[in-house]
């Protein structure tokens, strides 16, 4: 398995999908359809009954291509709040939590608001770190397991 640190997140690992390849400057990974990937994993963070992370915010924010302050501008909050709460200085409230969920799934042409209020409205301030195992199909990637 490979862990996949390069896209901001600590707890993603590739079971298959990308060739290692040595080079006189060192080891190479090459990563097969990488923006399948990224909205594979993107999908595991809105999906999952976690509140958000910092790094998963972060990750979000940048796979929806809006700078800190354009989502700052966008929830009514700093860009410097918005640093904050992807380097976990401050907890990110729920309904920001909410919203990085819904502006990406609406991104992709995908809602699913009532599934999201269900599982928001249990959720706690409490951080879990879930790890994320992907596979690349035929088809192309999918999650496989979320622990």
């Amino acid at each position: 398995m490979y862990q996949y640190t390069s896209c901001g997140l600590d707890n993603i690992y590739l079971k298959n999908g990308f060739e290692v390849s040595d080079a006189s400057e060192g080891k190479g990974i090459a990563i097969h359809d990488i923006d399948t990937l990224h909205r594979v994993i993107a999908k595991g963070i809105v999906d999952q009954p976690a509140p958000i992370s910092g790094k998963e915010f972060r990750f979000l924010r940048i796979e929806l291509d809006l700078s800190q302050k354009a989502i700052g501008d966008l929830m009514d909050k700093t860009d410097q709040m918005i640093a904050k709460w992807e380097k976990g200085a401050n907890n990110i409230p729920v309904l920001a939590d909410k919203a990085i969920r819904d502006l990406y799934m609406d991104s992709i042409g995908e809602s699913h608001i009532a599934d999201l209020l269900t599982i928001l409205k249990d959720l706690d301030n409490e951080i879990h770190e879930i790890k994320f195992q992907l596979s690349e199909t035929e088809g192309g990637w999918k999650l496989d397991h979320c622990a």
